[in-house]
């Protein structure tokens, strides 16, 4: 979690070269993009879904793919559900954007003075664009400050991930 600029697109897409790399993990993300819809009105994925369709799943000629899902309840939970029991064998589900989770997180600053206002009980590290200064602190509040690129094997201890 972090604020907008603060580093999570880009911790994400490092960690999720290296677990690839070192780990070959099957990783999917869950973005929480408040601002904008996901599906345009108009579009036919959104005029199925519309229309009643559970998943709308549209594919082009270079076989990217995107579903779209209606999802009754806790949304969430219902769509951490339908990966995990689906046929995608993850090893590893990251969130982006959902601040109310109690899940271990990384919280991605641009500067030591926002840490106060986003801390939570679940921060297990401290990462982001902060890693980028000169700075004379490895830990606030005694949360370790992580550079993923130069300390993953902190990463994966903090999260008890197993090589």
């Amino acid at each position: 979690m972090g604020y907008s600029g603060s580093g999570k697109t880009s911790f994400i897409a490092h960690v999720i070269k290296l677990l690839k790399k070192k780990l070959n993990y099957n990783i999917a993300v869950i973005k929480n993009v408040k601002h904008h819809p996901v599906d345009k009105e108009g579009k036919d994925s959104y005029i199925f879904t519309k229309a009643g369709a559970r998943f709308s799943v549209i594919q082009n000629d270079q076989n990217e793919t995107a579903i779209f899902m209606k999802i009754v309840g806790n949304k969430f939970q219902e769509l951490l559900k339908w990966l995990k029991n689906g046929p995608f064998n993850l090893d590893l589900i990251f969130t982006e954007g959902f601040r109310t989770l109690n899940n271990p997180t990384v919280l991605c600053i641009s500067d030591l003075s926002e840490i106060e206002s986003q801390i939570t009980e679940s921060v297990r590290m401290i990462s982001g664009v902060i890693c980028s200064k000169d700075l004379d602190k490895n830990s606030v509040l005694d949360i370790p400050i992580v550079d993923i690129e130069s300390h993953f094997s902190m990463f994966l201890d903090l999260f008890e991930i197993s090589l």
